[in-house]
């Protein structure tokens, strides 16, 4: 369930920090684009959640997104339905707190500000121009991204969790999630040259010291400062996942090159390897349950909210509407 509350808000703070846009030099005129059960949305809030929705998807799948086919859709339709579904699902929380008594309290809407205030900071002023956003008008939509988290824990809080059905979850999913949350620390090289990611490879594996190996090829520009020393830890599923190997590593066992992208290769290392206690596993069992059980309760209600809606474009606005790629 925090997975989903938080995310939300991750998607208003943070989906831009390493993404960049193209400029924009039309006059921003702030009207309205949509109606959501009469209520209008104005195009600055429609840009916002339009851009953090375009980002999120360019983050996903790279900029070769827009080139890709969705079940029929193009990249840019499944934004737009999602930016509208995102935007719904905010309008009915709001309801839902007017109706249930639910409002941030003081702290939360510092926090708000303050998460406003950081959006803005880390946005390209173009991209702010499209937006015709600045701090004061990201306010009040932070705080409504704020109220959502609310209503989600609110809501979820109804759904009760079977102790039997729990339990039966637990025995069925424990030695996967063993196997998944096991923890290994890594040491790493990163390369950017596929002839001495072999070199480097080789050497490893006849046994030179990889310390060394790793101050003579990683390329990491923190690693010439001395601010890396490519250690690292993660759990099992995820170095499975992202360096797509088939089988878990053993210590001591050295793999590699990797190509994780064009031009960028890894060599590994596992040094230790951490396996969750029985008692760790069942927490994290019954953990991952309760999360699963609540956030299908949760959703199902919000998405019977939105389904009520009634939405509206404004057909002439709409069609104005400009793009963040």
């Amino acid at each position: 369930m925090k997975k989903k509350i938080r995310s939300l808000l991750y998607l208003l703070l943070f989906a831009a920090l390493s993404l960049t846009a193209c400029s924009s030099t039309v006059e921003f005129t702030d009207e309205a684009v949509l109606k959501i059960d009469g209520q209008e949305i104005m195009k600055s809030e429609y840009m916002v959640y339009l851009y953090t929705t375009t980002q999120s998807f360019i983050a996903a799948a790279g900029e070769d997104v827009w080139n890709m086919d969705f079940d029929g859709q193009t990249a840019d339709e499944l934004v737009e339905e999602r930016t509208i579904s995102t935007l719904q699902s905010v309008k009915a929380a709001e309801e839902y707190a007017v109706a249930n008594g639910i409002a941030l309290t003081d702290e939360q809407k510092k926090e708000a500000k303050a998460a406003a205030e950081q959006f803005i900071s880390t946005v390209d002023e173009a991209d702010l121009a499209k937006m015709g956003m600045d701090t004061e008008k990201l306010i009040p939509l932070m705080e409504a991204s704020y109220l959502y988290s609310l209503v989600y824990e609110s809501i979820s809080a109804e759904c009760a969790v079977d102790e039997a059905d729990m339990a039966a979850y637990y025995e069925e999913q424990k030695d996967q999630i063993r196997e998944d949350y096991t923890t290994l620390k890594l040491a790493t090289i990163l390369l950017d040259n596929e002839e001495k990611a072999e070199e480097a490879a080789e050497r490893a594996k006849a046994g030179e010291d990889f310390a060394a190996l790793f101050s003579e090829y990683d390329v990491d520009p923190a690693t010439q400062n001395g601010e890396e020393n490519g250690e690292t830890t993660m759990y099992q599923s995820y170095m499975l996942a992202n360096f797509g190997l088939a089988e878990p590593l053993e210590v001591g066992e050295i793999v590699g090159p990797i190509q994780v992208e064009e031009g960028r290769y890894f060599i590994l290392k596992a040094l230790e390897k951490t396996v969750p206690t029985e008692e760790e596993v069942k927490q994290m069992a019954e953990t991952g349950y309760q999360d699963k059980i609540q956030t299908e309760y949760t959703e199902a209600r919000i998405d019977e909210m939105v389904k009520a809606q009634k939405v509206e474009k404004m057909e002439a606005v709409w069609d104005t509407l400009e793009k963040f790629h």
